[in-house]
């Protein structure tokens, strides 16, 4: 009897784990265009730079590539020329990433400068007069 128990209890207590696990929710999806200051500013930064990274390497490898189709079709053939224009979007983008992630990073600079502001001046102190 004492074996009955011990196994209705763990198969209790796993059905209990696994409905707690299953009410934590996910965190809400990043909004990547939000301005917000109450937004994780520095998260989305993050994203943008990552992306920007990628970008650059995929830049990185169609170099390889161009002089790869270079010496197989010809430096004036549509495979070079192809590769060229796509490693250009691929470099453009990656500049667009970047300027994403500062432009981010710089609210976020902002809504701490102003936070700190805010604690340092003499109302949020009892120092008022």
């Amino acid at each position: 009897m004492g074996a009955r128990f011990y196994r209705h209890g763990a198969i209790s207590l796993a059905a209990v784990a696994c409905t707690a696990i299953g009410c934590v929710s996910s965190p809400a999806p990043l909004n990547l265009t939000s301005l917000e200051p109450t937004a994780d500013q520095r998260k989305i930064a993050d994203y943008y730079r990552q992306d920007a990274v990628f970008f650059r390497l995929k830049a990185r490898e169609l170099a390889e590539r161009i002089a790869t189709y270079q010496d197989l079709f010809g430096a004036d053939s549509e495979w070079v020329n192809g590769a060229r224009l796509l490693a250009q979007f691929y470099e453009h983008s990656a500049i667009d990433q970047d300027h994403q992630a500062l432009m981010h990073l710089s609210i976020a600079d902002d809504t701490r400068a102003q936070s700190f502001d805010r604690r340092s001046s003499p109302r949020h102190n009892g120092q008022m007069k």
